[in-house]
């Protein structure tokens, strides 16, 4: 996977989909799916986060010189209405 795929377009998927599922009308789906939905899409996207943050912490501890952009990949996983900047 390139480096694009993986510390941007990926990291914006969880943000992205929680936003169209805020969009899609409630005739389509009830409320309680789409909370369910949400649920689970922010749970996945928490779990992920946890993994590539523990991944970049074992490359940080050898020495790894992309270390720091695997570390702070989960960061970008937040809020969509928090930005980080670098």
């Amino acid at each position: 996977m390139r480096a694009l795929t993986r510390h941007i377009l990926l990291p914006v998927l969880a943000p992205l989909s929680v936003v169209a599922l805020y969009f899609t009308p409630v005739s389509a789906i009830d409320c309680r799916t789409r909370g369910l939905l949400a649920l689970a899409i922010v749970l996945v996207a928490l779990i992920v986060a946890i993994g590539i943050g523990i991944r970049g912490l074992y490359a940080r501890l050898r020495g790894v010189p992309v270390s720091r952009h695997i570390a702070l990949a989960p960061l970008s996983t937040g809020n969509p209405q928090y930005p980080i900047s670098t």
